[in-house]
């Protein structure tokens, strides 16, 4: 490879490196000193963990702060689910320096600009009179202001330029009054905007340095900060599904695995039966072997529903080892988790027509959809003012003073720059209107135009998300009744099955049937056992996605969402920060802003009042 080739920095380049972090440092606990997991060569290590739903449900809050998943709930316009959202990104979008409330109020706030400057020129002239040896001059020049914006888009400056300036090639006699002297000046402006930039709903929204398709002010803002809390409310609602489907897929586990060792105990006798059988000469060996087959196919399902398999969905181990990581626990603490609630068996009924009305009332996906479409039309306002030509009201006054020294005075006319100041002789005013427009103002239309097809396009799609929430819905209450009558129905064939299983048990026992019947009698009893659980979690399950799909499921589950209580720093700082947050009277002789907000989102469903019935005479 030739010396300074392209070739000879390419494995510096591409090589992996690991970062300079120490991994021990970043957990929040040490992974390294779980305990082996639970396993079927050992199942009698583990300690039973008694857990009610309610439990599960509190635990999972409480370890979420990053919301996990399981990726098996629909998310209709939302972040992906199993993406990294966290409990942090409400706070994230309202301190963002750059789009959130704050940083929006901040396009408000007073700017103090000021600057001190000290010049030393050296020059050489062509005149032998006065410049004879060359020029020398030292300059110093100080600046100091204050800008304030309005609500209204009105700019407040005052500003004070203070000019330093000494000549060394002074003559007297010869024009100059001074060696050295001082010039300061104080300027007061106002700037307000006639038709462009003016008004306090184009302010509240645009902010006063927004550009045409640009617009981030505080409403703007604090719309994307409730956008950030839809989806957060959405990604929390998402996990408890999770937790509560894989809550109830444990419980079927169980039930499952106890099924399975049931069949394996009926096998196990029939093998042994069999066996004794073939000892007495009473049945063949291939008779006995097809017994121990059906014995050893028993135990291979009873290993299976206790671990689980790789490509299989059940298993105790597999399915306990997912609301685990759901739960945020740790992969294995010694003990085993065993539901101790037990599944609903009643025929639960919903009113279409109200569940419904509940689901585009308080899915929370309609919400996010409605504060984008809010979103859309503010910036229609804002978009509209950029039609408009750019017209200014501007009033200006300045005082100056000019002097020998800044402050002091040597008893002659003008010998101190600030008396000369207030003496008030030196005063000027300046009132004009300014207009700036660009001709056919193409940008300015075009911003219109956009926030139009903007807004359309969130309606259509706010539309077409009501239609996927009714067909969801639909789905559900077809769910619900299909689940309610397979669990009726895989009740009854338990029980047909059991019976048909004691009766030919009885007559194997006698010596009246075949055997391929007695254990086509064990498997369908065990397949209808493990069949019955299976279709009352189903109608469970379906229960949880009823509530899902009329956006009830946290009122369901008893949760509320809240901000987090404050520290003790911020309840010391409340007292002395109170004072700007006081309500504020200003009256700018304009209308009022439109309302954006309809107030606090009531998380909890009204109580039904029960109507107590009539005496009866």
């Amino acid at each position: 490879m030739q010396f300074g080739s392209v070739d000879s920095y390419m494995p510096f380049v591409q090589q992996i490196e690991y970062p300079d972090a120490d991994p021990e440092q970043l957990g929040s606990f040490d992974i390294r000193q779980t305990e082996a997991p639970p396993s079927i060569r050992r199942p009698e290590e583990t300690e039973k963990w008694p857990l009610t739903l309610e439990e599960a449900t509190r635990i999972a809050l409480a370890n979420s702060e990053v919301i996990r998943g399981q990726g098996v709930v629909r998310d209709l316009g939302l972040r992906p689910v199993g993406s990294e959202a966290t409990v942090y990104d409400p706070a994230i979008q309202a301190a963002d320096p750059r789009f959130g409330v704050e940083a929006a109020l901040a396009a408000f706030d007073a700017q103090l600009v000021g600057s001190l400057f000290i010049e030393q020129r050296d020059r050489q002239a062509n005149n032998v009179f006065f410049a004879s040896s060359g020029i020398f001059t030292s300059d110093g020049e100080f600046n100091l202001g204050i800008n304030k914006t309005a609500a209204t888009g009105t700019r407040f400056s005052l500003s004070n330029q203070t000019i330093y300036n000494r000549n060394h090639n002074f003559v007297p006699g010869l024009g100059n009054r001074f060696a050295s002297f001082y010039d300061t000046l104080f300027t007061a402006e106002a700037r307000h905007p006639l038709r462009q930039g003016g008004g306090v709903d184009f302010n509240r929204i645009a902010g006063p340095n927004a550009a045409p398709g640009n617009y981030n002010g505080v409403l703007i803002a604090r719309i994307n900060t409730d956008v950030m809390l839809a989806d957060f409310e959405a990604n929390i609602r998402n996990l408890l599904t999770d937790v509560e489907k894989t809550y109830w897929e444990l419980y079927f586990a169980y039930r499952d695995f106890d099924a399975k060792v049931e069949g394996r105990r009926l096998a196990r006798e029939s093998w042994d039966l069999e066996n004794r059988r073939a000892d007495a000469g009473i049945r063949t060996a291939d008779q006995e072997a097809f017994a121990r087959e059906q014995f050893y196919a028993a135990q291979a399902a009873v290993e299976n529903a206790l671990s689980g398999t790789a490509v299989g969905s059940g298993g105790v181990y597999k399915v306990e080892r997912q609301l685990r990581n759901l739960l945020g626990l740790p992969t294995s603490d010694g003990r085993l988790i065993v539901p101790a609630d037990e599944p609903a068996t009643a025929d639960v009924r919903f009113d279409w027509h109200e569940s419904l009305e509940l689901a585009l009332t308080r899915r929370v996906e309609l919400r996010r959809r409605q504060w984008n479409i809010k979103r859309r039309e503010l910036e229609i306002i804002a978009a509209r003012n950029f039609e408009k030509m750019r017209v200014d009201l501007v009033g200006q006054y300045r005082w100056r003073g000019f002097g020998d020294d800044l402050f002091g005075s040597d008893g002659t006319g003008s010998g101190s720059a600030f008396e000369s100041l207030f003496d008030g002789n030196l005063q000027d005013w300046r009132f004009g209107v300014e207009v700036t427009t660009p001709v056919g103002n193409r940008v300015g239309h075009a911003a219109v135009r956009h926030a139009e097809l903007q807004l359309a396009r969130e309606h259509a799609i706010y539309d077409e998300t009501e239609r996927s929430v009714s067909h969801e819905l639909r789905a559900a209450f077809t769910e619900l009744d299909r689940a309610y009558a397979v669990t009726r129905s895989r009740y009854n064939q338990r029980i047909a099955s059991f019976t048909r299983l004691r009766a030919e048990r009885l007559r194997n026992e006698r010596g009246q049937t075949d055997l391929d019947l007695v254990l086509s009698a064990q498997r369908q009893a065990v397949d209808a056992e493990s069949e019955y659980y299976r279709a009352l979690i189903e109608y469970n399950q379906a229960l949880v996605d009823v509530h899902f799909a009329r956006g009830t499921l946290l009122d369901y589950l008893d949760v509320s969402l809240a901000e987090g209580a404050w520290i003790d720093e911020a309840h010391r700082t409340a007292p002395r920060v109170a004072s700007r947050f006081r309500r504020k009277h200003i009256d700018y002789c304009m209308t009022s802003p439109p309302r954006v907000s309809l107030g606090e989102y009531p998380q909890r469903l009204p109580a039904i009042e029960e109507v107590p019935p009539p005496d009866e005479e």
